[in-house]
């Protein structure tokens, strides 16, 4: 926002990451606490530059509230309006693929979240999302399962894959 106009700028999304690297900061302090004393030092100094950079931002932040330069508003946190609704089907779209993760496995999980995803992003035809979806899942499942051996949930794909290979 302009100055000259006499709007606040709002600042209010860009504390979410501060906020939760400070949270994270005192988090692995924590966590390492009963480690040997190398960790518990490399986390104390990492913490503590973390947690100065952090500090410095928010006196920041608080000078501009005071000053009223700054509001505690979202801004445009969420998008353009008329983009919120497929941010909205995106969010859930991850969700689903999350719970559906232990059940559909790695690669059909993939496949179904990308899939939709080009759906919800207009790709037409339909089928061409379709081949880079499935392009996309099974070249996850090369890379990822096949080549590395990394321990994704199974689901129907991987058990399948398992008894031919």
């Amino acid at each position: 926002m302009n100055d000259r106009s006499g709007a606040r700028k709002p600042v209010g999304a860009d504390l979410i990451l501060p906020v939760c690297a400070a949270l994270y900061a005192v988090y692995y302090v924590w966590s390492v606490w009963d480690f040997p004393a190398e960790a518990q030092l490399s986390g104390i100094i990492l913490a503590g530059l973390l947690l100065s950079l952090v500090a410095i931002y928010m006196i920041r932040i608080i000078r501009g509230l005071s000053l009223g330069r700054y509001s505690l508003g979202m801004g445009n946190f969420f998008g353009p309006q008329e983009s919120r609704k497929s941010r909205g089907i995106f969010f859930l779209l991850i969700l689903a693929a999350l719970v559906g993760l232990p059940w559909l496995g790695f690669t059909l999980s993939t496949f179904v979240f990308l899939a939709a995803s080009f759906f919800v992003l207009g790709v037409r035809p339909i089928g061409r999302g379709i081949m880079i979806a499935a392009i996309g899942a099974l070249t996850g499942w090369f890379f990822f399962i096949f080549l590395l051996g990394t321990h994704f949930p199974e689901g129907p794909f991987e058990r399948l894959i398992g008894t031919v290979l």
